[in-house]
């Protein structure tokens, strides 16, 4: 039996589920990061028409680097997590699995997958328990920067 084979080929129509997936994505960030990004758009505002665009700068540069140095050591620790237990199982793992599609087996590797899934779970911890800290900086401030005392004891950090 002889197969036919169009030359050129026919164009292929636009993959309309990943559209929709990069519309609602974008949707979502809008939806759950607009408040506060409306937020930070205020406030520069407001310092821009004081001149006060250094004190701004002042104010927001700890709470980024706290959130960088979180985000980082967060991700680090995990990932690393991630890689030793991989490492300590590696032989306990599949080295991958066979699925037949259109009749012809395809094998898939677990090793890859793993990391992957590894890589993203780390990242999206980190970004969460960075985004945690952000929230609580000024109250680490307080206590990281507070007068080395004994006489008073600060309830919130008994």
């Amino acid at each position: 039996m002889h197969e036919s084979i169009d030359w050129p080929r026919p164009p292929r129509p636009r993959n309309r589920r990943r559209f929709f997936i990069i519309i609602l994505v974008i949707l979502a960030v809008i939806f759950f990061g607009g408040r506060t990004s409306l937020s930070y758009y205020v406030d520069l505002l407001w310092f821009r028409s004081l001149g006060l665009w250094a004190r701004l700068l002042e104010n927001t540069e700890p709470s980024v680097g706290n959130l960088r140095g979180f985000c980082c050591r967060h991700f680090l620790i995990l990932y690393g997590s991630f890689l030793a237990l991989k490492r300590a199982h590696l032989p306990d793992l599949p080295e991958g699995h066979t699925i037949v599609i259109g009749g012809q087996p395809v094998k898939l590797p677990v090793e890859p997958v793993l990391r992957l899934i590894a890589l993203g779970a780390s990242l999206a911890i980190a970004a969460a328990t960075g985004a945690a800290m952000i929230a609580e900086w000024p109250t680490f401030a307080l206590f990281w920067y507070a007068p080395q005392t004994t006489s008073v004891v600060d309830p919130n950090f008994w």
